[in-house]
């Protein structure tokens, strides 16, 4: 089975070895279902194959893959996919069962949209924590995970890269933009705001790509070419890459204010000012000063892995200052409240 990567879109991006594989196939499935195939490159496909294409949508692709790895056994079947073969988990099941039959594997690797928008923006490729992908809908809660998405990466002062749905026309930048303030109105974690830092590649690879950075409540309505788009929220910005985005900032001021919110480090430092505020009460108590040293201790230790990035040890640190301090309160031999 050969699984072929068509590259961005426009045919310029089809590689000679992608169009040798599509050329020398008995039958090509073309992804139409993760991807939006540009109109020129799928002329150009049907008839180089002459009569051996099949528009695969996500009925084949994904409940019916069993037909073609079957099919696979007895022709040389080839999966023609936008893009990079293996970026789509879609692919990656197809290719699993293709194992799983035996059945044997080729692949011609594709630009993807992926590496290019990463590239494009100028932010550090390992800065990057996981995509998702956001869908064109209006029920928030199949948008939650994506959210969530961010805000993990974001307590991990990574950049979040999300793919936007290309069905139907595609889903614009602003409405996507919309649907993540609607999750961010119920989960009230602070990662989404109408301040804060976005960039929006527009059709990366065709001839009216743009690329915009700027506060989110600017880009909610901002003028941009038609989909296929992109969104990146950067994480935390090395100084390097915040010269990049200026280039291409609506407005550079935003970039020196970027701030991302870290939602673990935020709410351990909630926990290590506590503690220290009631460790300060119970020193005015009858309580031995060694054990407020040893309080102490963690509370620093918490503190110091916090500095360092360390949220696991640093809620274990001060958790074990909470718990001493519970402890002796329990025995009534000290009062506070948290």
């Amino acid at each position: 089975m050969l699984f072929v990567g068509m590259g961005l879109g426009p045919l310029r991006y089809l590689t000679k070895a992608a169009e040798e594989y599509l050329r020398s196939s008995e039958v090509v499935y073309v992804d139409t279902y993760t991807s939006k195939v540009e109109r020129e490159l799928m002329s150009y496909i049907r008839e180089i194959v002459k009569g051996r294409l099949i528009a695969a949508d996500r009925d084949l692709l994904e409940n019916r893959m069993k037909e073609i790895v079957e099919e696979a056994r007895v022709k040389n079947v080839c999966i023609a996919v936008p893009g990079d073969p293996f970026i789509a988990t879609t692919h990656v099941a197809l290719r699993e069962e293709a194992r799983k039959l035996k059945v044997g594997e080729e692949i011609v690797f594709g630009v993807s949209a992926y590496t290019s928008a990463i590239s494009l923006s100028g932010l550090h490729v390992y800065k990057f924590g996981k995509s998702a992908s956001i869908p064109l809908t209006d029920d928030i809660n199949q948008v939650r995970q994506s959210y969530y998405t961010l805000l993990e990466n974001q307590s991990r002062g990574l950049h979040t890269l999300f793919f936007l749905d290309t069905k139907d026309g595609g889903l614009r930048a602003g409405k996507a933009l919309e649907l993540l303030l609607k999750v961010e109105n119920e989960e009230g974690r602070g990662v989404v705001r109408s301040g804060t830092l976005v960039i929006v590649v527009a059709r990366i690879g065709y001839d009216d790509a743009t690329i915009t950075a700027g506060r989110l409540e600017n880009l909610i309505n901002h003028t941009l070419p038609p989909p296929p788009h992109m969104l990146i929220f950067p994480g935390e910005l090395h100084f390097t890459e915040k010269e990049v985005i200026k280039f291409y900032a609506l407005n550079a001021d935003d970039v020196e204010r970027h701030a991302p919110v870290n939602y673990i480090r935020d709410r351990v430092l909630k926990y290590v000012e506590k503690t220290r505020r009631v460790l300060q009460e119970v020193r005015g108590q009858d309580v031995g000063e060694e054990f407020c040293n040893y309080v102490e201790a963690y509370v620093d230790d918490s503190k110091n892995f916090l500095t360092s990035g360390d949220y696991v040890n640093s809620l274990l640190a001060i958790g074990y200052a909470e718990g001493l301090l519970d402890a002796l309160r329990l025995l009534g031999v000290v009062r506070f409240e948290w």
